[in-house]
């Protein structure tokens, strides 16, 4: 009975010392996950970035964004660019984008810095609402002649109905670039065997230009059915057009940087 007794005691010890041991890794996580977050708001806060920008931030955005400009821009001469929606009737009509059907539950955003002559770019998109891509969307951006990109990139995020948080995708890729704009497409933006939200984060490293047009229009274009279609941009000015003989789904939002 005494050597049961003193099994049953050491195993409740164990089981303590698990339990603690469990709590102590818990605290550092969220201890250091804190504290990425606060260097992360304070890299955005050194730029420039007002705080109420920092805090509408998605944090899996931000940290994207952060990380980005830590590998490739001179943190020292960092300057956050204030961005405008474009209220000109006559720009929007110029700019907007033939669609077969309107893609409500999508919303757009873009974070903007400057460092010398290097302006780092972030177009992004979020559903607000559960979607079933498959395989065929495609996510583009197009910039003003004040802008000459020279390099894209991305990362992609998902989330249904059964998760709490939002998990990492895969990394995305322009696979379709020109002059002055780039289109995301294909499985990258997502192919799951069911609906679920997906959001986007794509960066684009720009050249300051010599022409004076500082717009960016970003498009989302769903295609339910994995149909057929094309896609133009303009050449003289802005724009981004999708085609298709089938129904297709597209959205598009448009802003103004100024520096």
């Amino acid at each position: 009975m005494k050597k049961l007794l003193f099994i049953s005691k050491s195993i409740r010890l164990f089981l303590c010392f698990c339990l603690s041991i469990s709590l102590l890794i818990n605290v550092i996580y969220v201890r250091a996950h804190e504290q990425d977050k606060f260097l992360e708001d304070e890299i955005l806060r050194a730029s420039g970035m007002p705080q109420d920008e920092i805090d509408a931030l998605d944090n899996d955005i931000k940290k994207f964004i952060v990380n980005d400009l830590k590998n490739n821009a001179n943190l020292s001469d960092l300057k956050y660019i204030n961005i405008s929606d474009s209220l000109s009737p006559s720009v929007s009509k110029e700019i907007r984008p033939l669609v077969n059907q309107v893609f409500y539950d999508i919303k757009f955003y873009v974070s903007a810095f400057k460092s010398g002559d290097v302006i780092y770019i972030y177009p992004t998109y979020e559903f607000t609402e559960d979607h079933q891509p498959k395989g065929k969307d495609s996510f583009s951006f197009q910039l003003g002649d004040a802008m000459r990109p020279y390099e894209y990139g991305g990362q992609i995020w998902y989330k249904d109905y059964t998760m709490s948080d939002w998990a990492l995708g895969g990394s995305l890729v322009a696979n379709n670039q020109g002059f002055n704009g780039a289109e995301y497409s294909g499985a990258q933006l997502g192919s799951p065997d069911w609906p679920m939200k997906m959001k986007g984060c794509a960066y684009c490293h720009a050249q300051v230009g010599t022409g004076s047009d500082k717009r960016i229009i970003m498009s989302y274009m769903h295609n339910p059915k994995g149909a057929s279609y094309s896609i133009s941009f303009s050449v003289g000015g802005l724009g981004i057009t999708y085609n298709s003989s089938a129904v297709i789904y597209t959205n598009a939002s448009t802003v103004v940087l100024s520096y």
